[in-house]
Parts: C-alpha cells; structure tokens; sequence
C-alpha cells in the first residue's frame, strides 16, 4: 500500500496540495493523512476515492485496481468490504474492464453479492435481454433459503435493488415507491458508510422514475436535488447528470427556460467530463433536449439524432415534405415488425391533426401509468377542442 501512497503523494505535491488540503476535503485530520501515506493506517476507499478524485480530478480508475490489490494488506473482513465498496463505485463509472477485474475479486469473498453485481452488469452491457434478467432476479430470493448469510443487509438491498427494476420494467411504478421504504431501513442496518450512501442514490434514483410518471413533481425535485450534490458528482458523475436530467424533464411542460437550461447543462458536464462515449445516456440526454425543445416550438439547434425525435419534429412542421419523411418513419417502424408506442401514436396523430388518433394516444399513456407525459396528449386535444 506504502508504494500507491506515496506516488498518490507525490502527484499531490507537484501540484501544490498538501496534507490539510486532502484532510479538509475528506473529513479527517492531517495527522491522519500522514498515517495514511507512510502505511500507518489503512484508508478506507470511502476516504480513499475522495481523495484520487480530489487530486486527480479525472482519469484515476487504474489507481482503483492498485488500492484493492494493495488492500491485501488488510484484515480479511477489511478487504472484503474495500473490494465491495469498489465494485460498487465501478458499477456507477460504467468502466466495463475495472468492474470485470472486481467482480473476479469479489466472487472470493461472497459468492451471492458477486451473482447479483454479475447480473447487473450483464444486463448493463447488453449480455441479458430484460427477460433473461428478471428471470434470475425472480428466483434469487428463493436461492436465498440455502445460504447461511440470507439476512445480509447488503444482500437484501441489492435483491430489492433489482426488484426495483422489474417494477420499473412492468410499468408498475407503485411498486418501486412502497418496496423503497423497505429497502431505506435495510440500508441503514448496512455497516458500511460508503454502501450506505451509494444504495441510498440508487433508490433516490429510482425513486425519480416513480414521481416523474406518477406527476408527483414536488418529491421528485427533492430525490432529483440529492443526485446533484456536488460529493454525488464527484463519485458517481453519471448519477450526477441523470440527476441534471430529471430536472430539465419536471419543467419540460411549464418552465421551458429551466427545464432548457438543465438538459443544455447535461450535455455540456456530459462533454466537459468527457464520458459522451456512454453512447446510449449521451443520446437519451440529446433526445431529451429536442423534445423540451420541440414541445415549446423551437426548432433551432436540434440534434435530430433520436428517430422518435426527428418524427416528433417533422410532425410540428407539418409541410408536404416533412409529412412524406415522418411517414417513411412511421412504415419503417412497422416494417421492423415493431408497433407505435405512445409517442409514435401522439406524432401520428399531430402528423394528422387527427383528434381520435389523439385520444388513442392519451389512453396509451395511461394505459403505461405515464400520469405525466400524458400531458403531451392532452395539451393538443385540449387545443383542438377548443378550435371546434
């Protein structure tokens, strides 16, 4: 461990921090700074990744590996738990060859933990479909009967943590509102601080999903403010800007300057921190800055990356030309052997001006339980009952 601390300290000096500088940022004392760098004591990775991202600012993942190989140093039950807290902060840094190397490292200490983050990232990386996932999330409970930890906090956490996202899967966004004050109380019983605050963002973020469809703005702004926080940026920045999202969409139908000012905001952290090359978020968030854009009829600097976007878009427009495109996308959609989806059906319908095909929309998104995006079906049936 000596030799990672003292290049870790090395770097810090090059660049004019010292001791009280770290002990400040991470909430501990200089003394306990020096301990830490000449081997005395064992940090944390708590302690530890505040610190990196403190000094390094980016560009630090390959320190991760070190500090768990160095950890060998540590009491058993230490390691275990530095290699967990690792593997969960690798799970939010989507760092696909850092998770893999502790993942292998986990299965060394729990095989059950080491199951559920292999299921995650699995689905994260595309090797399960959804149902392939939840099919396993299904029986990890029952699989539960016969291991002697079965009533690990940690354990039970991460199993509602999947749960949460079947209910999100089904639709059935109640579900992950009432499971979330069970999976609140098993957190706190988690001995770890940093686990501790790393589930309690997972279910804030969850949580999110729940008011957004459910039209509860009020607590959704209050979870969306605790994923901004400037230590949530700094340890998990992709919850950080999926946070800086869900801003933007609580605004997107009444306040189109902040709800523009947020999605541009996503964007740019997304570039300035240079993880655009998350290709699926960085789309999601453009698409995003063109409906908010869209909805509010501005049509200028569209991305127009998004195929339900571009189709969103040329339906506002509504000229000969743009009919011809939005109906190319419509048939390809059905030539794909997919069916319209409620937004597809609302731009059909505004692609139309057709009130019925409208109202089909406005079903379907209740149909989803979407009780907020329904707004996008109603604002025109409202607009064009009242030109009759």
């Amino acid at each position: 461990m000596s030799e990672l601390m003292k290049k870790i300290r090395e770097y810090a000096k090059t660049l004019g921090i010292d001791n009280v500088n770290i002990a400040a940022h991470i909430g501990t004392t200089p003394t306990s700074i020096t301990y830490y760098f000449d081997g005395t004591n064992h940090m944390n990775f708590s302690k530890f990744i505040r610190m990196v991202h403190y000094i390094y600012k980016s560009d630090y993942d390959d320190l991760i590996i070190e500090y768990c190989e160095y950890c060998s140093d540590f009491p058993k039950v230490k390691k275990a738990q530095a290699v967990r807290e690792a593997l969960d902060w690798s799970m939010g840094r989507w760092n696909s060859e850092l998770t893999q190397y502790l993942l292998d490292l986990e299965k060394e200490y729990n095989t059950k933990t080491h199951e559920i983050y292999n299921l995650l990232f699995l689905s994260r990386e595309g090797k399960l479909t959804a149902d392939e996932f939840f099919e396993q999330v299904h029986y990890l409970p029952y699989n539960l009967k016969t291991i002697a930890n079965q009533k690990d906090p940690v354990i039970q956490v991460l199993i509602d943590l999947c749960n949460m996202y079947y209910h999100h899967y089904r639709k059935d966004y109640e579900g992950i509102y009432y499971l979330s004050k069970f999976t609140f109380k098993k957190i706190a019983k988690i001995k770890s601080e940093f686990l501790r605050y790393s589930y309690t963002i997972c279910v804030n973020e969850m949580l999110t999903i729940y008011y957004i469809h459910c039209n509860k703005m009020g607590p959704c702004r209050e979870a969306a403010d605790f994923l901004i926080q400037n230590d949530v940026k700094a340890l998990f920045p992709l919850t950080y800007l999926y946070g800086l999202n869900v801003i933007s969409q609580i605004h997107v139908f009444t306040d189109y300057k902040t709800s523009l000012y947020y999605i541009k905001r996503t964007i740019e952290e997304m570039e300035r921190m240079r993880f655009s090359h998350y290709k699926r978020k960085y789309e999601g968030f453009k698409a995003q800055h063109d409906f908010t854009k869209i909805i509010n009829e501005d049509y200028e600097g569209l991305y127009l990356e998004d195929e339900k976007e571009r189709l969103h878009y040329l339906a506002m427009l509504g000229d000969d030309k743009s009919k011809e495109e939005a109906n190319k996308i419509i048939q390809d959609i059905l030539n794909r052997g997919e069916e319209l989806d409620e937004f597809h059906t609302c731009y059909q319908a505004i692609l139309n001006k057709d009130i019925d095909l409208m109202f089909r929309s406005e079903e379907m998104f209740m149909v989803k339980k979407d009780f907020y995006y329904v707004k996008l079906a109603r604002k025109f049936i409202k607009e064009w009952n009242g030109k009759k």
